[in-house]
């Protein structure tokens, strides 16, 4: 969160009647009156005055009772971000949108930016109610929400600030676990009906030669182009190999093996001669 510390000089006015005592712990005091609470534009709200740095020994104006102290001092502030995503607690449900904390301020939520499915407000809870998830937004819940629109002033019942928790990872943390959830499922679904698309529209191709559907030997035929020239080579009917007769000629890839013995592929294939072989057989 927004949350800074700084050194800052300033010139604090005393009155005579408040010069009794500690002079250090005299000056600190009119610091802390001076400046807590106090919206600056750069360093936004002053919250503490955490130390005194240094003082000098005091000037008197003339015409002027009181003394006038150059000081140097550390303070604490909080400055809300533009889109900064802050954690708050719900202090109001209203008609028109719910009132979060966050930090020292207090923003609005409108019930348009409440959560992503259509809700309404509801008296009796005092809370907001999803139309089709039936998430629940009530008084003293804690929930994530980021900074939408921030208009600081001077003082700081005025400064507005507008929040939304619409987006994946606001809102409450069931909320979030929820659409996290929900997120895996449609990714999960998508992941499987690009699979299933992928492997309907996979196409064989037809090859010139054949493969046996046994031990996946490429037969080595003469190659032949035209009709003709197919009706007058010698057709081999068996697999050389495991005497199958059953061929195909929808095959993809081929290993070409030359020694059996030494080759870890033959040996996971089940190859015991040489030979080109089909890597895969679609029927």
């Amino acid at each position: 969160m927004g949350y800074k510390k700084y050194n800052m000089e300033a010139i604090v006015c005393i009155s005579p009647i408040n010069l009794e005592g500690e002079l250090e712990d005299i000056i600190f005091d009119q610091i802390c009156k001076d400046f807590e609470g106090i919206i600056n534009k750069d360093i936004g709200l002053i919250l503490s005055i955490t130390d005194l740095i240094e003082y000098d020994e005091g000037e008197i104006v003339p015409g002027d009772p009181n003394v006038f102290y150059k000081v140097k001092f550390s303070l604490v502030s909080y400055m809300p971000k533009l889109h900064e995503v802050v954690p708050g607690i719900i202090t109001q449900a209203t008609d028109f949108g719910a009132f979060i904390k966050i930090g020292p301020f207090e923003g609005l939520c409108h019930i348009s930016q409440i959560m992503e499915d259509f809700n309404s407000y509801n008296p009796e809870l005092p809370g907001f109610v999803g139309k089709e998830s039936k998430q629940m937004l009530v008084v003293e819940d804690l929930v994530t929400a980021r900074i939408a629109s921030v208009s600081l002033k001077s003082k700081l019942v005025d400064t507005k600030i507008g929040l939304t928790m619409r987006q994946l990872g606001l809102g409450k943390e069931d909320w979030i676990v929820a659409a996290e959830k929900e997120k895996e499922k449609k990714e999960k679904t998508a992941k499987k009906k690009a699979t299933t698309k992928k492997t309907k529209t996979k196409k064989w191709c037809c090859m010139n030669v054949r493969a046996c559907r046994k031990c996946r030997k490429i037969i080595e035929e003469d190659n032949v182009k035209t009709t003709a020239e197919k009706k007058k080579r010698s057709v081999i009917k068996e697999c050389p190999v495991c005497g199958s007769s059953s061929f195909t000629t929808f095959w993809k890839g081929y290993v070409l093996i030359i020694d059996p013995e030494k080759s870890e592929v033959a040996k996971s294939m089940d190859v015991k001669l040489p030979g080109r072989y089909a890597l895969r057989l679609s029927r």
